[in-house]
């Protein structure tokens, strides 16, 4: 994701607009809303959106943007994002990419848009593992990468090979998982405002499907347990865990500090805390972007004034 608070002039935006439409046709769109697009349901219009289905389309784009000095957004499964009420001035792409090679050699060259959760089933029904560790991750694989995401101490970087990335400044590279960068919930990457393309993920294992399919029934049964269902649209975990205690250990969930603290009491209009799980904030129907960050803000100062713990936020905010 990248973007700034740029904002531009009425002639501006009708030279913008014009060149978007004309390199773009009839794919362009504008003011439309970014709540439908989001997993909060949460977010006001883009000024200028792209849904983009090829590779192609998002280095025009970014590229046209630099030229057209506009702010320039970049989406994909819009599951660990916070869209302000206002909306986002400039253009917004919404990665729609999808394709998936599967090679002889247990590895695969997938999309940044092709969503993590659909990469890992595929992987799996075909017998190559072992990913499951990601099975019901929201989000997509470029995203995932970018973004450190993972889950029971793994990271989905750990089965990269190669990231193609089209860099802030509209270059492309090729990059490793060093080059990328990819730490716990951030990236250099991501920093530099790198968008991942496409990944050459692998070399996976030959395993059992049924075997890796299982695990993949077992784990996202774990998480509908614990996490909400359509009926309360979230982010996710909106705090980052804790460092471990000591070096080799599991990080210490931010959940434990907001349950003590008390967190799951609060609720700043529509947007309120998850009852099974404190470190979730969910839109109980109506919320804004300006209740999600007052309520995150109140549950992070319950932390610090009782632990003395300064939690870090994993959603990130846009505006």
């Amino acid at each position: 994701m990248a973007g700034n608070q740029t904002r531009i002039s009425s002639a501006a935006d009708e030279s913008a607009e014009n060149a978007l439409r004309r390199r773009f046709a009839g794919r362009l769109a504008c003011g439309v809303p970014l709540a439908p697009y989001t997993t909060l349901k949460i977010g006001g219009p883009a000024q200028y959106l792209l849904e983009a289905d090829a590779c192609e389309q998002i280095i025009d784009a970014r590229r046209l943007a630099l030229d057209l000095e506009i702010p320039f957004y970049f989406l994909a499964g819009c599951s660990n994002v916070l869209i302000a009420d206002a909306g986002l001035q400039g253009l917004v792409v919404i990665n729609k990419t999808r394709r998936i090679e599967w090679g002889e050699d247990y590895a695969a060259w997938a999309a940044g848009g092709c969503g993590l959760d659909d990469f890992v089933m595929e992987a799996s029904r075909r017998g190559w593992g072992d990913m499951t560790f990601a099975a019901g991750i929201p989000g997509s694989l470029g995203g995932a990468l970018a973004g450190g995401a993972g889950a029971f101490g793994h990271l989905v970087c750990e089965y990269l090979l190669q990231a193609d990335v089209l860099r802030k400044d509209g270059s492309l590279a090729a990059l490793t998982t060093a080059e990328l960068g990819v730490d716990y919930r951030d990236s250099q990457a991501r920093r530099r405002g790198d968008i991942v393309l496409q990944a050459k993920m692998g070399p996976f294992v030959p395993s059992s499907p049924g075997d890796l399919l299982l695990e993949t029934q077992r784990i996202k049964q774990e998480r509908k347990e614990k996490h909400p269902g359509e009926d309360l649209p979230s982010a996710g975990s909106f705090f980052k865990n804790l460092p471990p205690a000591e070096p080799g250990g599991r990080r210490i969930p931010a959940g434990k500090y907001l349950d003590e603290a008390g967190a799951k009491q609060l609720r700043v209009g529509d947007a309120g805390v998850f009852p099974k799980h404190a470190n979730i904030i969910v839109n109980h129907g109506r919320a804004t972007a300006a209740q999600v960050n007052e309520l995150a803000d109140a549950m992070a100062a319950r932390v610090k004034q009782r632990f003395g713990v300064i939690l870090e936020k994993e959603v990130q905010y846009l505006c």
